[in-house]
C-alpha cells in the first residue's frame, strides 16, 4: 500500500513537472509571437508606417528606450534628422519633427492637443505638479493663479531678492582661495546662487548654498529624484513592468522620495505660517487663490517644480554661455565690454539697466541654440483626426513632439550651426544668416504650457553674469582642453560635468 502511494507520487510530481514545463514553454511561445506579430504590425500595417525612420525603431521601443537608459537620446536624434529629414518616426507610436511650423501645429492647436498620461513623472505625494497635469482646463486654472508671481510687477518688486544673492555670489568667489590654479568649478556657483534664490522665492529661506559653497542634501535629493523617475518611465514602453517594478523597488527608494516631499511640505507649512507680506512667490499664489483653484497639495507639487525648473535651466544657461564665450576669445572680448562699458559699478547692474545690453542677450541666446535645456521631445498626444504638422497628416492616437537641440542645430535651420555665433542674433547681421529660420528657436516653448519664468530667467541670468565679467577676468582652465563641456547626457535635464576656470579680480 506505502509502496504504491509512493509510485503514485512520483507519477503526479512528474504530471506537474512536465505540465508546468509546457506551459512555461507556450507562454515564452506566447510571448515571442506576440513580439514577432506586433513588430509585424508596427513596420507593415501601423498607421505611421509611412513616415521615415528605421525599421527597428519602428518594429519596437527597444531603440528608443535604450537612449533613454544611456541618456544619449539628443545623439540619436540628432542622428536620425540628419539621416532621414524634418520628420522621423523614433518609436512605433510617435513622431519627431524639427521643422519651425511644428511649434505651432503640436503645442498651439486649438484645442490643446493633450499632455500624454504616457510615461509621466510620478510626484512622491501622488499630485501632479503643473508641469504634468493632463487635463488642460485643470492646468490653465492653476496656471492663472501662479501667474501672479511672474509677472513684470511682481518681478520689479522681487528685484532685491535677485541683487541680494547675486551680491552674494560676488562675495563669495572673492572668497575662493587660488582662484587662478584653474580648479574653480564655476557651474557649481552658478547653481548655488539659482537654487538660493528660487528658495528664497518660494520658501522665504534660501538653502544656503553659497554660504556652505555646497549643494543642499534636498537639491541633491530632487535631483536623483528626476533621473530615477525618468529611467522608471522607461517600464511603460513594457505593461504591466511598470506595475511590477513598482512594486519591487526597496522601501529606502520610497522613504527617499518622502523625505524630499516632506521637506517642501514644512517649508510651505513654515512660509504659510508666517503670514509675511513679502512679495515672494507664496504671497501671490495664496494671495490670488480661491476654493478650487490650488489645493495645498497641489502647492507642495508645483512648488517642488518651481525651485527645480526654475534654478536648474538658469545654472546651466549661464555656464553654457560663460563655456562657449571662453572658447571663443574675439566673443569674450566683446561681450566684456559691453558690461564694463555700460556700467561705472556694481549698484549700476540692475533689472531695468540689465535688460538694455543687445550682446549679453545675443550671447545668453546663442547658448541656448546651442544647448537648451529642454533638449529632448515633450511630446503632445494626438486626439483627434485631421491634425497636421509640418503639412503633413499625422493619425490619431500617437505622439508627436520637438527635440529642441536638434531642431537647433540642424543645418536645414541655421547657417554654421555648430558654431557658437552670438552675432547671427542682433539687427544689422551678416546676410549669410538672414537663411536662419529662427522661428525653430523657442528655448521656453510655445502655447499654454511655456515656461511660465521666462522674463524671470532672462532677468537673473543677465545680472548674475554682467555681475561675474564686471569683476572677474576668466579664463579657461587647462582641465576643460580637448573636452566639450556641452557633451552631456540627457535624463530629462541635462547631466551637467564641472566647468573649471580661472578667475582673476579686475584691476
Amino acid at each position: 500500500m506505502g509502496g504504491g502511494d509512493s509510485l503514485n507520487s512520483v507519477g503526479i510530481l512528474k504530471t506537474l513537472t512536465t505540465a508546468a514545463g509546457w506551459i512555461l514553454t507556450v507562454s515564452v511561445a506566447v510571448i515571442v509571437a506576440r513580439l514577432v506579430l506586433s513588430a509585424i504590425y508596427n513596420v507593415y500595417f501601423h498607421p505611421l508606417r509611412n513616415f521615415p525612420g528605421p525599421k527597428f525603431a519602428a518594429a519596437t521601443p527597444l531603440p528608443f528606450v535604450w537612449r533613454l537608459l544611456n541618456g544619449r537620446m539628443v545623439h540619436w536624434n540628432m542622428m536620425l534628422h540628419a539621416k532621414y529629414g524634418v520628420v522621423v518616426r523614433v518609436h512605433p507610436d510617435e513622431l519627431s519633427f524639427i521643422g519651425s511650423s511644428a511649434w505651432q501645429d503640436i503645442y498651439t492647436a486649438r484645442p490643446q492637443l493633450p499632455k500624454p498620461t504616457f510615461g509621466v513623472l510620478e510626484t512622491p505625494g501622488g499630485v501632479p505638479s503643473i508641469g504634468t497635469i493632463p487635463d488642460a482646463e485643470t492646468h490653465g486654472r492653476q496656471r492663472k493663479i501662479i501667474s501672479h508671481a511672474f509677472s513684470d510687477r511682481a518681478l520689479l518688486s522681487q528685484e532685491y531678492i535677485l541683487q541680494k544673492y547675486s551680491d552674494l555670489l560676488i562675495d563669495r568667489l572673492r572668497d575662493q582661495p587660488n582662484l587662478q590654479d584653474g580648479s574653480l568649478d564655476i557651474c557649481s556657483w552658478y547653481n548655488f546662487v539659482t537654487f538660493d534664490v528660487l528658495g528664497d522665492l518660494c520658501f522665504a529661506e534660501s538653502f544656503h548654498c553659497l554660504e556652505t559653497a555646497e549643494n543642499h542634501p534636498w537639491v541633491a535629493s530632487v535631483f536623483m529624484g528626476v533621473k530615477a523617475a525618468q529611467l522608471f518611465t522607461v517600464f511603460h514602453h513594457f505593461p504591466p513592468m511598470s506595475t511590477i517594478v513598482k512594486f519591487c523597488l526597496p522601501q529606502w527608494v520610497h522613504d527617499e522620495a518622502q523625505k524630499s516631499f516632506t521637506f517642501t511640505r514644512e517649508r510651505v507649512d513654515r512660509r504659510i505660517a508666517s503670514k509675511s507680506d513679502r512679495p515672494d512667490f507664496m504671497k501671490h499664489i495664496l494671495h490670488n487663490n480661491y476654493p478650487g483653484g490650488l489645493s495645498r497639495d497641489d502647492i507642495d507639487s508645483t512648488t517642488t517644480l518651481l525651485v527645480l525648473a526654475g534654478s536648474e535651466t538658469s545654472a546651466t544657461t549661464l555656464t553654457s554661455a560663460t563655456y562657449f564665450a571662453l572658447k571663443n576669445p574675439t566673443v569674450m572680448q566683446r561681450l566684456v565690454r559691453e558690461i564694463r562699458e555700460t556700467f561705472k559699478s556694481q549698484r549700476d547692474i540692475t533689472v531695468a539697466a540689465v535688460s538694455n545690453l543687445p550682446y549679453v542677450h545675443a550671447v545668453i541666446q546663442e547658448a541656448l541654440r546651442m544647448h537648451p535645456t529642454g533638449p529632448i521631445s515633450v511630446p503632445r498626444q494626438v486626439d483627434r483626426p485631421d491634425v497636421e504638422v509640418c503639412g503633413m497628416p499625422v493619425p490619431k492616437g500617437v505622439r508627436v513632439g520637438i527635440p529642441q537641440k536638434t531642431a537647433f542645430r540642424s543645418p536645414s535651420n541655421f547657417v554654421d550651426p555648430d558654431t557658437y555665433i552670438p552675432e547671427r542674433w542682433l539687427e544689422g547681421a551678416d546676410p549669410r544668416f538672414a537663411q536662419d529660420d529662427k522661428a525653430v528657436f523657442e528655448p521656453f516653448m510655445v502655447g499654454p504650457r511655456n515656461c511660465i519664468g521666462k522674463t524671470l530667467a532672462w532677468v537673473e541670468m543677465k545680472m548674475v553674469l554682467a555681475k561675474v565679467l564686471w569683476n572677474f577676468d576668466l579664463e579657461l582652465s587647462e582641465k576643460m582642453m580637448g573636452r566639450d563641456w556641452s557633451d552631456q547626457k540627457v535624463y530629462l535635464l541635462n547631466e551637467k560635468t564641472p566647468m573649471y576656470v580661472k578667475m582673476r579680480p579686475r584691476l
